[in-house]
């Protein structure tokens, strides 16, 4: 499918944007990178526009598109660490982005389908701080002189990201310990725990 491509080559490029990155900064390197970033970012719209205009939608095309998705922020800020381009706040910031990521996929895995994500508009505000943030960080520092308490555009958008991160996944958690609580689980002899609702009652889709 022509949307799963696309995705998939989201993906590929993800290897190259790390290793530049990864390098000390130089302006030639920088605006390479800064491009291969926005064309992945470009590839996660074009990818889902295709998928509905075609009809190509599916459970494996939006978890490929949810898993380049999460590669693409932990390649990119991992990249910039590396690299020393980021401050204590702000690469605290960018960790948060991760484990917030990795937290939430837990959440949906173990509770499918029934915390009610969805991409609400602070999630949308901060899908926009994060990624414009990021952008800002690859820029050569030299372009982006202006500051504001030490920290450079990309910076205070990456901890505006950040700290709508932890609002999300705190309604996340608190919907989470609900369902955990709602849902009775007895041990097996192995250890284990097993659901004692019934099939119908736990529903079967997955986030």
């Amino acid at each position: 499918m022509i949307s799963n491509t696309i995705t998939g080559l989201r993906l590929v490029v993800l290897v190259p944007l790390f290793a530049l990155l990864a390098q000390p900064d130089a302006p030639a390197r920088d605006w390479f990178a800064l491009a291969i970033f926005l064309f992945a970012g470009a590839t996660d719209v074009l990818d889902g526009y295709l998928a509905r205009r075609l009809g190509e939608t599916s459970a494996f095309g939006a978890m490929l598109d949810l898993v380049a998705d999460r590669l693409l922020t932990l390649a990119t800020v991992t990249g910039l660490i590396a690299g020393g381009r980021l401050g204590a706040l702000v690469m605290a910031a960018g960790l948060i982005l991760i484990v917030r990521d990795v937290v939430v996929a837990a959440l949906g895995e173990a509770l499918p389908g029934r915390l009610g994500i969805r991409a609400g508009l602070m999630e949308k505000i901060k899908i926009a701080c994060q990624f414009a943030g990021l952008a800002l960080l690859i820029v050569p520092p030299d372009v982006l002189s202006w500051r504001f308490a030490g920290l450079n555009p990309g910076g205070l958008l990456l901890l505006a990201a950040a700290a709508l991160a932890c609002l999300t996944l705190a309604d996340y958690s608190m919907r989470a310990a609900r369902e955990f609580k709602a849902s009775p689980l007895a041990p097996l002899s192995g250890g284990e725990d097993i659901d004692l609702r019934s099939d119908s009652a736990r529903g079967r889709s997955r986030w």
